[in-house]
């Protein structure tokens, strides 16, 4: 038996007008993607707000417990009178009737 060469018939070529379409949605589809990825509301911007999102949160129970201490701190005001007191003297240098303050300068001089 002799081999025959088989030729394509003409329905078996790929026309140029479907070569071209195939390309123009693969095109298509990778400028989706793209866009998907970077664009406004893309996978990199949603992941970077969502970083800045954690941070703030972060930031605002700090906020809160900050506020948590400084509440304390004022009804430790309202309610004890030696803590008053001992914040004048330290802060604005008041001293009772009949006390006296000594201050001295501030060493300006190097030890060498």
């Amino acid at each position: 038996m002799a081999k025959t060469a088989r030729r394509r018939a003409p329905r078996d070529r790929v026309p140029l007008g479907r070569n071209v379409i195939i390309f123009a949605v693969a095109a298509a589809a990778i400028a989706v993607l793209i866009a998907a990825a970077v664009g406004d509301r893309g996978y990199l911007e949603v992941r970077r707000r969502k970083a800045v999102q954690a941070a703030l949160r972060l930031e605002v129970e700090q906020v809160r417990a900050d506020n948590v201490v400084l509440l304390a701190e004022i009804e430790a005001l309202k309610k004890n009178p030696y803590l008053i007191e001992k914040l004048a003297r330290e802060k604005l240098g008041y001293a009772r009737p009949g006390e006296i303050i000594y201050q001295f300068p501030p060493d300006t001089q190097s030890t060498q």
